[in-house]
């Protein structure tokens, strides 16, 4: 389940939830102050732009095993 983050537009009060995608959109109650007068934000995402190579051994860089680029689908084949 994603973890969506909300604003209360009464008091301000910036909060998270974990619900269904498909509630997204339906008003969270807000835990300050009881409110159901919010809405979801954009949240921000962090993308490691980094190559496999980069990685060190100890965390599964320079080596096979599992995910697309593990070897199993030749993407990274010469």
């Amino acid at each position: 389940m994603p973890l969506y983050e909300y604003r209360c537009n009464d008091c301000s009060a910036v909060f998270e939830l974990l619900r269904p995608m498909a509630d997204r959109e339906v008003a969270a109650v807000c835990p300050s102050c009881e409110s159901r007068a919010s809405m979801p934000l954009i949240s921000r995402v962090a993308v490691h732009a980094g190559s496999v190579s980069d990685a060190s051994p100890s965390m599964g860089g320079g080596g096979g095993g599992g995910g697309c680029c593990g070897g199993s689908c030749g993407c990274g084949a010469n």
